[in-house]
């Protein structure tokens, strides 16, 4: 029989050019007695190597198509389920709207990582859609839109402060870690803000200044050490090891 020298696929006698890698073909004749495992690691090199040979923008692509099949046949096979068991969709609204956010920020971070506002701005979108979403699913009890909503526009707002703010220091190190504790901080009184709205009516902190008064120390220590290092004291120097 005749196997193609790159993919090792079986090939019908006559053939000048394989069908599956588009090589041409030797006509060198392989025995059948062919130890299989030797033919199906070579098929495996082609394919490590085929992968190596893609550009960055076709890696993300080829990502994003395989994620695209897989979220799409998991709607398919539950919507199908769904309508067999209930003759009618229900239950699978919520799986289906979960995929199709998480497919829609698959294709963002694909092809939009690198613009911060277009990408930071589309998943937002298609998050927040999903919390609307499922409020209504519940008969709009409304915690999505006062409750899910702001919390994940506080949550998105801080992260592109984060990355302005990364992006604008020219020595980047133990800074940037402090004013993350620092964005936990406003974050736990963002939290514990909205929360209280949507329970009480109106807005109260307590818990949430702890936590901040907290996260302030550990900020300061650490500008403190970034400050330290950047003007060439090692640590190993500073604690006399």
């Amino acid at each position: 029989m005749y196997l193609c020298n790159k993919c090792g696929i079986e090939l019908d006698e006559g053939m000048t050019v394989c069908p599956l890698c588009n090589t041409p073909v030797n006509t060198k004749v392989v025995s059948g007695n062919q130890p299989v495992n030797e033919l199906v690691a070579g098929s495996n090199d082609s394919f490590i190597t085929g992968l190596e040979k893609l550009t960055s923008v076709q890696k993300r692509k080829l990502f994003w198509e395989l994620s695209g099949i897989i979220i799409f046949s998991g709607i398919l096979m539950t919507l199908i389920i769904n309508l067999v068991i209930s003759g009618k969709i229900t239950w699978s609204r919520y799986p289906v709207t979960a995929c199709l956010v998480v497919f829609a920020n698959i294709t963002l971070l694909s092809f939009w990582r690198h613009r911060l506002v277009l990408f930071l701005a589309g998943s937002f979108f298609s998050t927040a859609s999903l919390l609307v979403l499922m409020d209504f699913y519940n008969n709009k009890a409304g915690w999505g839109t006062q409750l899910g909503v702001p919390l994940l526009l506080a949550l998105y707002v801080l992260i592109w402060l984060l990355a302005l703010l990364a992006r604008g220091t020219t020595k980047q190190g133990l800074n940037i870690l402090g004013n993350s504790f620092v964005a936990i901080g406003i974050y736990t009184m963002c939290t514990e803000g909205i929360a209280t709205r949507y329970v009480n009516g109106e807005m109260t902190f307590s818990w949430s200044l702890i936590v901040m008064a907290s996260m302030i120390p550990i900020a300061g220590i650490l500008y403190f050490f970034h400050y330290r290092l950047n003007k060439g004291i090692e640590l190993r120097r500073f604690f006399h090891i």
